[in-house]
């Protein structure tokens, strides 16, 4: 009787035992997965779009560029709309939409890499004469691409009406030097 009691109180623990190496294992799996996906996360290519003001200038820029560790292959990028570089519709090769990293696949963008497109000055895309049809102060990129296998797929949305009121950074030193210029030229 003392051997069956003692064999049901190891079967018992042996149970336990089990139970506990299976989560062990379980909690082991997600961990590994965490650490894979985090992993993937650092060393991903990572296609951002944003809009800037250039330093001491009324003109607005977008910029395209790879902050992420790896390349980004056969990268399209696409435009929801037409954008005529500085108001000029006269002009087709002014339109984003028709410049070749809109209209053609990138086989390769590496990392660190950066496409800038002068967008107008400040008073043509928000003066009373400001053309909204072809320069919107809204539009969204899109940008597919792939990388080990995987196809992503982002939309960036440009809102340029944030600008409007602001200032760009003023550099003491460059408007003293201004000032410096224009009473030399004065002197001469």
């Amino acid at each position: 009787m003392v051997i069956e009691y003692l064999t049901a109180i190891l079967v018992f623990i042996t149970a336990i035992y089990a139970y506990l190496t299976h989560r062990m294992t379980k909690a082991s799996e997600s961990s590994v997965e965490a650490i894979r996906n985090q992993s993937e996360a650092m060393f991903r290519p990572y296609v951002t779009v944003s809009s800037f003001i250039r330093p001491h200038t009324p003109f607005l820029y977008l910029r395209i560029a790879n902050t992420g560790r790896t390349g980004a292959e056969n990268l399209c990028l696409g435009l929801d709309r037409d954008f005529f570089q500085f108001g000029e519709t006269d002009r087709p090769e002014k339109n984003l939409r028709n410049k070749s990293a809109f209209t053609t696949p990138m086989d390769s963008f590496p990392p660190d890499t950066e496409l800038t497109f002068a967008l107008g000055q400040a008073w043509v895309l928000f003066g009373k004469e400001g053309k909204m049809d072809a320069c919107p102060v809204q539009f969204t990129v899109t940008a597919t691409y792939e990388y080990l296998g995987k196809k992503i797929e982002e939309r960036h949305c440009i809102d340029l009406r944030g600008y409007l009121g602001s200032e760009g950074n003023h550099d003491p030193i460059v408007e003293e030097l201004e000032r410096i210029r224009k009473i030399m030229e004065k002197k001469n």
